[in-house]
């Protein structure tokens, strides 16, 4: 916001350099981010947090500067010649929306004259940011830079019965705005209406129909105050940001708006003359009052490290318009014009910065003290990615919000930034690909890429957000090798299942299987569902030909999705274990099997491991073979199972058994033969 210092000694004096109160106020909370000269006038260029809308205005920074200086503060006065009809029969105001327009005033001037407003009005607007028009709509704006309340004047007499109806705008109708740009309105727009149409956009612009012009004789003044989300949400659907729209979003002061309207009245009534109606239309369903809030002096000063008194407390309060009730500890009247205190700290901050940030002492904290530590699931998270990027993936960040797919059950956005993120996503994978894809554009085929991220499922009426943990990978493991064939170490389904497999050992987590499944993302015959102790992991699998296709892929495109929480509940990452290594020689043993095509690999290891007792130490599927030498239907499936005692060296003849065991029970079980 634009501060012209010659308006500001309006209502507050100062003896300090403009350069120290610049400071001072920087210092205090209202950054002074330049000071420039705009014809002769020194003019602050300020930047106001959306949690102080109190400083949108000359008189809010005034407030300020008197409780910092400690000087006197004087709010402009208003006086109104009342010597018109009674305005209840000239004019109506009807309320539909009180839940939208939290207090409606107006008032009426007549047979006042539209002309150019006096040189020193326009030199401060000019200096403030904003062009002269007339000296009605001048004075309109001149008090809401003044007071921090938007205004709005209507031509009296193009207001159809003069009415006017704070309604929600009807669907499909339309509205021209004084810019001369027609806007198609919805019902969840607030409109001001005459008796047959609307005349503007509340809290953000009037209509072109009834603007004040040369001929504009009788005027019908606006002060209200309406939902700041209501008027957030037509602006950004408008694209539409005024002055008043900015001041609404951010919360105006619903005490303001008689005081603004005497204001603007006495000011078109000195540069315009006219006859204001006896009274004031004052709709105000719902007052809103005071908050009370309840400040310790013990608390302050222990926040602070001050040592204040009570009174001192209360004096720095009180610099700031609030009441404060001594009578019982200190119970402070917060006035409405700062919303944005609603807790003890809240009014802590305000003594803090009154009495000056720079007189905090430096002290050494005292108390006993706690070694921090990261919650389980982060802990879980950073563990899974050092996993994850030691086996030679690249951790990715990718946006939660996706475009919208086909069919789709994913949660809707109710107020997209664009209409490509307008959903929530429900998984990772389609992410994953998208990265792949915008790589392979950039000539970047080789790829080994993760993220662990959140997702967003519907369930009922609510949404489960939780974590999931997604890869990809395609290309080559080992890039461009000058003295490998690239074909040689191209990806496959296997090499993201040693991946998970090095994962879900290093977790502790034990009993995974994989059970083929049926994914429309993926390859019908290369998917599989991950399970521990029969519970579900994840996903993993091969991207199909329409995937490919979809996403413009070059090379074949393993991906995996892991659930975050079962993952976490699987394992023992938490528990530092280790097996001792055994100082005797191990005796390996080749088992070649035949068996059905049907018979699965996991099938036979399980059998395999429950028939050679415990001196078995490590069992490896090393060669699987079908051809000509073989039956139809039938494959041959070579082992290389390990033995190996603990205790003392194992002897041939002892191994012996176990194998005959071994194969009497695949024999059995399987019918399988052996070579």
């Amino acid at each position: 916001m634009l501060v012209p210092i010659d308006w500001l000694k309006e209502y507050v004096d100062f003896d300090i350099s403009i350069e120290e109160l610049a400071d001072r106020l920087t210092m205090s909370g209202l950054e002074v981010e330049d000071i420039v000269n705009t014809n002769g006038s020194v003019v602050f260029s300020t930047y106001v947090t959306p949690n102080r809308p109190d400083l949108l205005s000359i008189t809010g920074v005034a407030r300020d500067v008197s409780a910092l200086l400690n000087t006197e503060f004087r709010y402009p006065s208003a006086h109104v010649k009342e010597e018109g009809q009674y305005i209840n029969t000239i004019a109506s105001i009807i309320n539909d929306t009180p839940a939208n327009c939290i207090r409606y005033s107006a008032r009426v001037i007549q047979n006042t004259k539209v002309c150019q407003s006096p040189e020193w009005m326009q030199q401060r607007l000019i200096a403030a940011g904003m062009r002269p028009i007339n000296n009605v709509v001048d004075a309109t704006n001149y008090v809401l830079l003044e007071m921090g309340q938007p205004l709005h004047a209507f031509d009296y007499d193009l207001l159809d019965e003069h009415k006017i109806v704070v309604r929600q705008a009807y669907k499909g109708e339309k509205l021209t705005t004084i810019d001369a740009e027609e806007h198609e309105l919805s019902e969840n727009m607030m409109v001001i209406a005459d008796a047959n149409k609307a005349v503007a956009v509340a809290g953000v612009m009037g209509g072109l129909d009834s603007e004040v012009t040369d001929k504009t004789t009788n005027i019908l003044l606006e002060s209200a105050n309406f939902n700041r989300l209501s008027i957030r949400k037509t602006a950004r659907a408008l694209q539409m940001n005024t002055e008043a729209s900015f001041r609404y979003e951010r919360n105006v002061d619903p005490q303001l708006t008689i005081k603004a309207l005497n204001r603007v009245a006495e000011l078109i009534q000195k540069t315009g003359g006219g006859v204001a109606a006896s009274g004031i239309i004052d709709d105000y369903p719902s007052e809103i009052k005071p908050a009370k809030v309840s400040i310790r002096k013990d608390r302050t000063n222990f926040i602070l490290g001050f040592s204040l008194t009570e009174n001192q407390i209360a004096e720095y309060l009180k610099k700031l318009e609030m009441d404060v009730d001594q009578s019982n500890g200190l119970l402070v009247t917060v006035p409405t014009f700062r919303p944005d205190i609603q807790y003890e700290e809240d009014l802590i901050e305000e003594v803090g910065r009154l009495h000056g940030y720079d007189k905090i002492p430096t002290t050494l904290p005292i108390g006993e003290t706690m070694q921090g530590r990261d919650n389980l699931q982060n802990r879980f998270k950073n563990k899974v990615s050092s996993i994850l990027i030691s086996l030679g993936m690249q951790e990715v960040v990718t946006g939660s919000m996706v475009p919208k797919k086909e069919n789709d059950q994913q949660i809707a956005v109710s107020n997209p930034m664009t209409d490509d993120l307008c959903r929530m996503r429900d998984n990772l994978l389609h992410s994953m690909l998208d990265v792949i894809t915008n790589n392979n554009h950039h000539g970047i085929k080789d790829i080994n890429i993760f993220q662990i991220g959140h997702i967003f499922i519907p369930v009922d009426d609510a949404i489960d957000e939780k974590l999931s943990i997604a890869g990809a990978i395609t290309g080559s493991i080992w890039n461009d090798s000058w003295n490998i064939d690239k074909k040689i170490t191209a990806v496959d389904f296997y090499t993201v299942k040693g991946i998970l497999e090095i994962l879900f050992d290093s977790l502790q987590i034990d009993n995974v299987t994989y059970k083929p499944h049926q994914d429309s993302l993926l390859h019908p015959g290369r998917t599989a569902i991950i399970e521990s102790n029969g519970k579900y992991i994840g996903i993993i699998g091969e991207t199909s030909s329409q995937t490919m296709a979809k996403y413009d892929l070059a090379d074949r495109t393993i991906v995996f999705e892991l659930d975050f929480n079962n993952l976490m509940e699987a394992g023992a990452y938490d528990k530092q274990s280790y097996t001792q290594l055994s100082k005797y020689p191990a005796i390996t043993r080749d088992i070649a099997i035949v068996v059905s095509d049907e018979v699965s690999c996991e099938q036979l290891t399980d059998a395999i491991k429950s028939a050679a007792g415990d001196s078995l130490e490590s069992l490896t599927l090393f060669d699987v073979y079908t051809g000509q030498q073989l039956p139809e239907g039938k494959k041959s499936m070579a082992f290389k199972a390990q033995f190996r005692s603990q205790t003392r060296t194992l002897r041939d003849d002892e191994v012996e058994p176990q194998i005959a065991a071994i194969k009497l029970k695949l024999s059995d079980t399987f019918k399988a033969a052996f070579r």
